[in-house]
């Protein structure tokens, strides 16, 4: 073999190696066949080989004026990965393992009662809700940087996540580098700190860390939190990274890590966390069961919503989910926080597939154990609770956050505050769950929670899911209110109203006929709130 020869094969070989050591460092994937960011890495150095040959080693493409098999080599694997990767995630849907995806969610639910679960709220002391949302806490944070002097040249506001801090919900965002001059410029000083928020009084303070950190977001290379943790544990499959401080304000970086159901990275469910001192850059990995009490999120809502969602799809099967819906439900597309005990939950509603403008029912996600809550309570959607809330103070242009839930007397009722355009809290808001024309408004929580139990008692009129056995002394009636469409049963002792929704049965009931209902509550005297009893 000549040397020019020689050189032709040796340099795609060795420029390939850089490139992909390059590659690696600059976003490196997890060592492990179910990171998608993996199979694109060698995908893309087997690509980047084919290239070099192309460009070094033309003379040796063909071979007796045919194509030579051996110079097509690095194309030819990365399209045979490609096509493998590409077969195994349309293998991988929903379509050929519905049960997989259904049961992945199905086993995390259990229902609760509300009325006895959740805790009463007494005096008007509503701690343990994070009532303010995430857009008024970065308006709040920024102004608190601000008023920092020389600081707030030197460093950003990192984004916000919701934890909790000694079983009280907090809003906490680390300073960061703004760009990679200032880290250059102040690496050898560190964050100094970060900015706390508390959701329920609305008050913030920023916060010395015990020792400056170097590890962040914002931070370049090696000090790079991503990298790091990927260096760190090299075969972990990690997301959701965000920031938390312990009960002692110690400051630490927190990431998830999953396994997988199906295929590469379909049904991806939080079996971990990496803990990462955000001063020393120590990483622990922990299983999710033995994880640290004080980590607040260990099942990102998302991902817990996200199983959940495939329960409620895909629990009679896939062609169920896109043909005759029985049964079929999803979830709200955003949610709030409430502390339960020491832990974060994420609440949502969930609404039936043929439902409009409803909930059949709320979850209550537990952030640290990623058990979910569910109860069977028909109310008002959280949107609709934001559009009777703004109503009231429609001349002002406030905006409600999205609602928490509090129980006030075993009665579901949601809780908001209303902002003006500059993210500033002005007042509070609350809607019965049930009754969403039952609302009102006050310039304190305490006020607000008042103003609800003066106006419309503290404790509900009918307790909830309380079974009923009626004989009807009319044929069923139907009407639709707000969007909502409703059968009314008439009895001797009442009327009782069900959600035309997953109740279509009763339309078929007759004058004397006895159904078994579970009664959820009463909206006034003689009308009560019901479903038939499954």
């Amino acid at each position: 073999m000549t040397k020019s020869k020689i050189l032709r094969v040796l340099l795609p070989i060795c420029i390939t190696l850089l490139f992909a050591a390059g590659y690696y460092y600059y976003a490196p994937p997890a060592i492990n066949f179910h990171d998608p960011a993996l199979w694109w890495y060698l995908i893309a150095v087997l690509a980047a080989y084919g290239i070099l040959r192309l460009l070094f080693g033309f003379q040796t493409l063909t071979e007796n004026g045919k194509p030579n098999l051996k110079g097509f080599l690095g194309f030819a694997a990365a399209a045979v990965l490609f096509l493998v990767y590409f077969v195994i995630q349309l293998f991988s849907g929903p379509l050929f393992h519905a049960g997989t995806y259904a049961a992945a969610g199905a086993e995390r639910i259990t229902t609760g009662d509300f009325a006895s679960e959740v805790q009463m709220v007494e005096n008007g002391e509503i701690t343990d809700i994070a009532i303010m949302d995430t857009v008024t806490a970065e308006a709040m944070g920024r102004r608190q940087i601000g008023s920092l002097g020389t600081l707030a040249t030197q460093y950003e506001l990192g984004q916000f996540m919701t934890t909790t801090v000694n079983a009280q919900p907090k809003k906490v965002a680390t300073l960061g580098y703004g760009s990679f001059w200032k880290w250059l410029k102040t690496r050898s000083d560190g964050i100094p700190g970060y900015v706390s928020v508390d959701p329920v009084t609305g008050s913030s303070e920023y916060i010395e860390f015990p020792e400056p950190i170097h590890y962040s977001d914002t931070s370049y290379f090696n000090e790079n939190i991503y990298r790091h943790l990927q260096f760190s544990a090299p075969t972990a499959v990690f997301g959701n990274v965000h920031f938390e401080v312990d009960n002692d304000g110690n400051p630490y970086w927190i990431a998830t890590t999953y396994s997988y159901r199906v295929g590469i990275n379909a049904v991806a469910v939080p079996d971990g966390i990496l803990v990462c001192d955000a001063v020393t850059g120590a990483v622990t990995r922990y299983d999710a069961a033995d994880a640290p009490q004080w980590v607040s999120i260990v099942y990102p809502a998302d991902d817990i919503i996200e199983l959940v969602n495939y329960a409620g799809l895909y629990g009679n099967g896939f062609w169920n989910s896109r043909l005759s819906k029985t049964g079929v439900y999803t979830c709200t597309n955003d949610y709030g926080y409430k502390v339960v005990g020491d832990n974060l939950n994420a609440f949502t509603g969930i609404t039936s597939a043929a439902s409009d403008k409803s909930n059949i029912a709320f979850i209550l996600c537990d952030e640290h154990t990623g058990q979910v809550r569910r109860y069977d309570i028909y109310g008002a959607e959280e949107y609709s609770a934001e559009t009777a809330a703004e109503g009231l103070v429609m001349n002002y242009g406030y905006k409600a956050s999205f609602p928490s839930l509090v129980n006030v007397g075993g009665r579901p009722v949601y809780i908001m505050a209303l902002t003006d355009d500059g993210a500033l809290i002005k007042q509070y808001g609350m809607v019965d769950l049930q009754d969403y024309t039952k609302v009102v408004v006050g310039d304190t929580v305490r006020d607000t929670w008042q103003a609800f139990v003066d106006r419309y008692g503290g404790s509900s009129a009918a307790s909830s899911n309380e079974p009923a056995a009626v004989r009807l002394t009319a044929p069923p009636e139907t009407a639709v209110i707000e969007g909502n469409s409703y059968i009314y049963l008439e009895t001797a002792d009442g009327i009782y109203r069900l959600q035309a929704d997953g109740n279509e049965e009763a339309l078929f009931a007759g004058a004397g006929d006895r159904l078994e209902l579970t009664v959820s509550g009463q909206l006034r005297d003689g009308l009560y709130t019901a479903e038939l009893k499954r």
